[in-house]
């Protein structure tokens, strides 16, 4: 697939990876990896060659950034799964057969860390949608860690919103979504501010039927509290 220039980055060009982009994948994995602020904010997968494999057609697309030397400075990747596949986002949150059949999965998405502040993870996110939407799937969840404040905080910039708290494979995790087709309605005039480090308050407001859509920092700008508002089912 011949490249394309990436929005606002002349310096850089994009293109879907191929199996063959295997080895620049994981070198660059390995290298943000090792620099994680806090380990929990992403655990590895145990097979990543079987994980890049789930994430090209016909099960989904990877988004490679490159700089002008060829070299994979960040990607990103959007998964399309059946409403029957393990690991649905949809089912895994308790949604209806309908919509797990219009799931998608905004997966992985990783900058090198001299590459970072440039707008390269939000400039992706909003790809991978237009991606999802192009493939008729109006419904993109995604999971992330409670210690992730710069992830959620773009996802959180872009319209999506916490819809489910939770366990997955033994982890504590947020999944944020957007639909795109109807949007979110919800009641500010109703809100709780929790701690965001607090996963059973948390879960409980999702019970209670609140979706975060926002954050709140203290004075050393860390986010300190999560907003949540009442849900509206119209």
């Amino acid at each position: 697939m011949t490249p394309r220039g990436f929005s606002g980055h002349p310096e850089l060009s994009t293109r879907l990876l191929e199996s063959t982009d295997f080895e620049a994948l994981a070198d660059l994995r390995a290298e943000v990896l090792a620099a994680l602020p806090d380990p929990d904010c992403y655990v590895a997968e145990t097979d990543e060659a079987a994980f890049f494999a789930e994430h090209r057609e016909p099960h989904g697309q990877t988004i490679g950034v490159f700089d002008a030397a060829g070299r994979l400075v960040a990607y990103a990747m959007l998964g399309l799964p059946l409403a029957d596949t393990p690991g649905n986002l949809a089912a895994v949150t308790g949604m209806d057969d309908a919509s797990r059949a219009a799931c998608a999965h905004l997966s992985s998405c990783m900058v090198r860390p001299g590459w970072r502040g440039r707008g390269l993870q939000r400039t992706l996110l909003g790809a991978r949608l237009a991606l999802a939407h192009a493939q008729g799937r109006h419904l993109c969840l995604a999971v992330v860690s409670l210690r992730n404040h710069s992830s959620r905080h773009n996802m959180l910039r872009r319209g999506l919103h916490l819809a489910w708290v939770g366990e997955i494979d033994g982890l504590r995790r947020q999944v944020a979504m957007i639909d795109l087709r109807h949007g979110l309605h919800s009641d500010p005039g109703d809100e709780r501010l929790i701690d965001s480090d607090d996963f059973d308050t948390q879960r409980q407001a999702i019970t209670d039927g609140y979706r975060g859509v926002g954050e709140v920092r203290g004075a050393d700008d860390r986010v300190e509290w999560l907003r949540f508002w009442k849900h509206l089912e119209l």
